[in-house]
Protein backbone atom coordinates (compact mmCIF):
# COMPACT_ATOMS: atom_id res chain seq x y z
CA UNK A 1 0.00 0.00 0.00
CA UNK A 2 1.18 2.89 -0.54
CA UNK A 3 0.76 6.16 0.86
CA UNK A 4 -1.10 7.58 -2.06
CA UNK A 5 -3.42 4.90 -2.14
CA UNK A 6 -4.27 5.12 1.10
CA UNK A 7 -5.24 8.26 0.96
CA UNK A 8 -7.75 8.08 -1.92
CA UNK A 9 -8.73 5.09 -0.80
CA UNK A 10 -9.90 6.33 2.33
CA UNK A 11 -11.06 9.50 1.83
CA UNK A 12 -14.44 8.52 1.52
CA UNK A 13 -14.80 7.09 4.85
CA UNK A 14 -12.78 9.85 6.63
CA UNK A 15 -15.75 12.09 4.75
CA UNK A 16 -18.85 9.64 6.45
CA UNK A 17 -17.22 10.14 9.45
CA UNK A 18 -16.58 13.85 9.54
CA UNK A 19 -20.45 13.69 8.98
CA UNK A 20 -21.48 10.89 11.55
CA UNK A 21 -19.23 12.19 14.83
CA UNK A 22 -21.57 14.84 15.57
CA UNK A 23 -24.69 12.26 16.08
CA UNK A 24 -22.48 9.67 17.93
CA UNK A 25 -22.68 9.10 21.75
CA UNK A 26 -21.05 12.53 23.25
CA UNK A 27 -20.65 14.21 19.62
CA UNK A 28 -17.36 11.38 18.65
CA UNK A 29 -15.60 12.99 21.32
CA UNK A 30 -15.49 9.82 23.81
CA UNK A 31 -15.90 5.88 23.22
CA UNK A 32 -17.38 2.66 25.12
CA UNK A 33 -13.62 1.09 25.72
CA UNK A 34 -15.20 -2.55 25.27
CA UNK A 35 -18.02 -4.39 24.26
CA UNK A 36 -19.54 -5.25 27.77
CA UNK A 37 -19.30 -1.45 28.31
CA UNK A 38 -21.05 -0.29 24.83
CA UNK A 39 -24.03 -3.17 25.71
CA UNK A 40 -24.45 -1.58 29.35
CA UNK A 41 -24.71 2.29 27.97
CA UNK A 42 -27.35 0.51 25.49
CA UNK A 43 -28.93 -1.37 28.22
CA UNK A 44 -28.70 2.28 30.19
CA UNK A 45 -30.72 3.60 27.70
CA UNK A 46 -27.73 5.93 26.22
CA UNK A 47 -27.26 4.33 23.24
CA UNK A 48 -30.19 3.58 20.81
CA UNK A 49 -27.68 0.66 18.75
CA UNK A 50 -24.33 -1.17 19.68
CA UNK A 51 -22.47 -3.53 17.61
CA UNK A 52 -20.79 -6.51 18.02
CA UNK A 53 -18.20 -9.04 15.93
CA UNK A 54 -20.47 -11.75 16.81
CA UNK A 55 -23.80 -12.39 15.35
CA UNK A 56 -25.32 -13.97 18.69
CA UNK A 57 -24.24 -11.53 20.91
CA UNK A 58 -27.29 -9.62 21.49
CA UNK A 59 -29.31 -12.57 22.40
CA UNK A 60 -27.07 -14.16 24.46
CA UNK A 61 -27.22 -10.41 26.88
CA UNK A 62 -30.64 -11.00 26.29
CA UNK A 63 -30.51 -14.28 28.18
CA UNK A 64 -28.17 -13.18 30.32
CA UNK A 65 -30.79 -9.85 31.66
CA UNK A 66 -27.90 -7.56 30.24
CA UNK A 67 -30.03 -6.12 27.40
CA UNK A 68 -34.05 -5.59 27.03
CA UNK A 69 -36.21 -8.35 25.34
CA UNK A 70 -36.78 -5.67 22.74
CA UNK A 71 -33.49 -5.84 21.65
CA UNK A 72 -32.83 -7.20 18.27
CA UNK A 73 -30.23 -8.01 15.84
CA UNK A 74 -29.71 -6.84 12.19
CA UNK A 75 -27.40 -6.70 9.27
CA UNK A 76 -26.90 -3.85 7.18
CA UNK A 77 -28.74 -4.08 3.25
CA UNK A 78 -24.76 -3.55 2.09
CA UNK A 79 -23.71 -6.26 3.93
CA UNK A 80 -21.56 -7.04 7.26
CA UNK A 81 -17.69 -7.62 7.98
CA UNK A 82 -16.91 -11.05 8.61
CA UNK A 83 -14.66 -12.27 11.61
CA UNK A 84 -13.22 -15.06 11.83
CA UNK A 85 -11.50 -16.68 15.29
CA UNK A 86 -8.18 -18.66 14.74
CA UNK A 87 -5.89 -20.84 16.65
CA UNK A 88 -2.30 -20.79 16.21
CA UNK A 89 0.49 -23.04 17.16
CA UNK A 90 3.46 -21.10 17.13
CA UNK A 91 6.85 -21.76 15.48
CA UNK A 92 8.74 -23.07 18.55
CA UNK A 93 5.93 -24.68 20.23
CA UNK A 94 7.79 -26.84 22.68
CA UNK A 95 4.40 -29.14 23.09
CA UNK A 96 3.16 -29.03 19.20
CA UNK A 97 1.75 -32.44 19.36
CA UNK A 98 -0.58 -31.47 22.60
CA UNK A 99 -1.57 -28.27 20.70
CA UNK A 100 -2.67 -29.90 17.84
CA UNK A 101 -5.19 -32.35 19.89
CA UNK A 102 -6.24 -29.07 21.23
CA UNK A 103 -7.03 -27.16 17.84
CA UNK A 104 -8.48 -30.66 16.65
CA UNK A 105 -10.62 -30.57 19.17
CA UNK A 106 -11.88 -26.81 18.97
CA UNK A 107 -12.61 -28.00 15.12
CA UNK A 108 -14.40 -31.31 16.38
CA UNK A 109 -18.19 -31.01 15.84
CA UNK A 110 -18.87 -31.76 19.72
CA UNK A 111 -16.88 -28.71 20.86
CA UNK A 112 -17.72 -26.39 17.94
CA UNK A 113 -21.99 -27.13 18.94
CA UNK A 114 -21.21 -26.59 22.58
CA UNK A 115 -19.88 -23.32 21.23
CA UNK A 116 -22.56 -22.32 19.27
CA UNK A 117 -25.25 -23.19 22.48
CA UNK A 118 -26.69 -19.66 23.14
CA UNK A 119 -26.48 -20.71 27.04
CA UNK A 120 -22.38 -21.10 26.35
CA UNK A 121 -20.68 -19.42 24.20
CA UNK A 122 -23.47 -18.33 21.35
CA UNK A 123 -20.60 -17.68 18.38
CA UNK A 124 -21.68 -19.83 15.43
CA UNK A 125 -20.16 -22.45 14.00
CA UNK A 126 -17.25 -22.44 11.36
CA UNK A 127 -17.91 -26.09 10.20
CA UNK A 128 -19.91 -27.11 7.02
CA UNK A 129 -22.90 -28.29 8.75
CA UNK A 130 -24.25 -30.15 6.00
CA UNK A 131 -21.00 -31.57 5.11
CA UNK A 132 -21.41 -34.13 8.87
CA UNK A 133 -22.87 -37.20 9.27
CA UNK A 134 -26.68 -37.25 10.21
CA UNK A 135 -25.19 -37.76 14.07
CA UNK A 136 -22.93 -34.51 14.37
CA UNK A 137 -25.47 -32.84 11.91
CA UNK A 138 -28.07 -33.35 15.23
CA UNK A 139 -25.52 -31.68 17.86
CA UNK A 140 -26.11 -28.31 16.13
CA UNK A 141 -30.35 -28.69 16.25
CA UNK A 142 -30.91 -26.35 19.11
CA UNK A 143 -34.72 -25.96 19.24
CA UNK A 144 -36.37 -22.46 18.77
CA UNK A 145 -34.13 -19.34 17.45
CA UNK A 146 -33.87 -16.35 19.76
CA UNK A 147 -36.26 -13.66 18.94
CA UNK A 148 -32.82 -11.42 19.30
CA UNK A 149 -30.49 -13.85 17.16
CA UNK A 150 -29.94 -13.12 13.54
CA UNK A 151 -31.75 -15.55 10.97
CA UNK A 152 -29.04 -17.86 9.49
CA UNK A 153 -28.84 -16.93 6.09
CA UNK A 154 -28.45 -13.27 7.55
CA UNK A 155 -25.05 -13.31 7.07
CA UNK A 156 -25.26 -14.44 3.45
CA UNK A 157 -23.76 -10.54 2.32
CA UNK A 158 -20.68 -10.94 3.99
CA UNK A 159 -17.62 -8.50 2.99
CA UNK A 160 -13.95 -9.04 2.85
CA UNK A 161 -12.32 -7.08 5.56
CA UNK A 162 -9.77 -4.91 4.57
CA UNK A 163 -6.26 -6.78 4.20
CA UNK A 164 -3.93 -6.83 7.34
CA UNK A 165 -1.49 -4.65 5.99
CA UNK A 166 -4.88 -1.59 6.31
CA UNK A 167 -5.02 -2.31 9.60
CA UNK A 168 -2.11 -0.57 11.67
CA UNK A 169 -2.76 2.57 8.92
CA UNK A 170 -6.94 2.74 9.39
CA UNK A 171 -6.47 2.94 13.30
CA UNK A 172 -3.75 5.22 13.20
CA UNK A 173 -5.37 7.30 11.18
CA UNK A 174 -8.63 7.05 12.42
CA UNK A 175 -6.86 7.83 16.43
CA UNK A 176 -4.76 11.17 14.70
CA UNK A 177 -8.19 12.28 13.18
CA UNK A 178 -10.80 11.46 16.07
CA UNK A 179 -8.41 10.04 18.94
CA UNK A 180 -9.15 11.41 22.24
CA UNK A 181 -7.17 12.32 25.03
Amino acid sequence: MSESDFEAVTEPLWAYLDALHPHLWRSGRAFPDSGPNLRTLMSDGELSLAFSFYPTDAAVAVMEYELPDSVRSYVLEGGTLGNVHFVAIPYNSPHKAGAMVLANFLLSPQAQAQKQSLAMWGDRSVLDIDQLDADAQALFEQGDRHPAELPADALSNTLPEPHPSWMTALQDAWLERYGVN
